[in-house]
């Protein structure tokens, strides 16, 4: 990488040790010394285990007192970071070939270009639609989680909201890269600033992208980084109501801050969204609740 090339690795954590403990396993074991720090920020109330620490001694805990949220936890490991590029990543990833050496050599190369995601893989080893459009209405029934996109995924509305194919193999220019994994540059940050906290989890991502996209840089997904796999639900399958309420509370959000003359309908959509996820998910949770 050259020793004016450096990087830090930053994870937010919530009380899912055992994916952590993976990832990080695989940092070591497929970066070795292509990085500076590890910083880790577990969001929830629970001790990180001491087997862990002990397992991981070159890693850099925080610990939150409460549930900062997504973006401000991530804000913590932005503030500490003093390497030219920041990979963050989920705690619910794996890295299945290295990526900060090629990462930073891409992004040294390409100056113009502020954030590159790489390729993602789920657990079953499909590409994850990690490089998307900003979202529009055909977004609440052609996104990466919709049934007409699961059920009907070479439709012509999903492959023009999600943006990440098997035949796609040379890095392309996106409106935003999913958060699971990214790598930035920290000039652009500070030219841009953080995570907007305003957002507690969910579409902080697509924010971020936007605001860098708006100061001038290229926002890149890269098909020849990686692969990551991604589990994806570690946390969120804890509080499912919880996570579906603030993905639809972001959303609006999202849109009050770029999109006004669709702020009304989608406001709707996501009202609505939330109440047929909430009827979908509550018999469940009654169901564990009673057990």
């Amino acid at each position: 990488m050259g020793d004016r090339l450096t990087c830090d690795i930053g994870i937010v954590s919530f009380d899912c040790f055992p994916e952590l403990e993976a990832c990080l396993e695989s940092i070591f074991l497929k970066e070795k010394t292509g990085f500076r720090y590890v910083f880790v920020v577990e969001n929830s109330n629970k001790d990180i285990p001491h087997g862990l620490k002990d397992r991981f001694p070159g890693v850099i805990w925080e610990k939150s007192k409460k549930n900062l949220g997504f973006a401000r936890a991530c804000n913590r490991i932005i503030s500490r970071s003093q390497a030219d590029y920041l990979l963050l990543i989920n705690p619910d990833t794996y890295i299945m070939d290295g990526i900060v050496k090629d990462g930073c050599k891409w992004l040294d190369e390409n100056r113009d270009v502020a954030v590159v995601g790489p390729r993602i893989l789920d657990a079953d080893g499909n590409i994850q639609a990690s490089a998307r459009r900003f979202p529009s209405l055909s977004t609440a029934f052609f996104g990466r989680s919709s049934l007409l996109s699961k059920y009907f995924p070479s439709n012509s509305m999903t492959r023009k909201n999600l943006l990440t194919w098997e035949c796609q193999k040379d890095p392309i220019e996106v409106d935003w890269v999913s958060g699971a994994c990214i790598m930035v540059r920290l000039k652009a940050i500070r030219q841009v600033g953080p995570l907007d906290e305003g957002f507690f989890m969910y579409w902080e991502d697509c924010d971020w992208c936007t605001r860098f996209r708006k100061a001038g840089w290229k926002v890149i997904y890269h098909p020849g980084l990686g692969p990551i796999r991604h589990k994806a639900g570690s946390s969120s399958d804890k509080a499912p109501m919880l996570c579906h309420f603030h993905f639809h509370k972001s959303a609006v959000r999202l849109y009050s801050k770029y999109d006004t003359s669709l702020l009304r309908t989608g406001t709707f959509i996501a009202i609505t969204g939330a109440l047929c996820r909430f009827l979908l998910l509550f018999p469940g949770v009654l169901v564990r609740q009673c057990r």
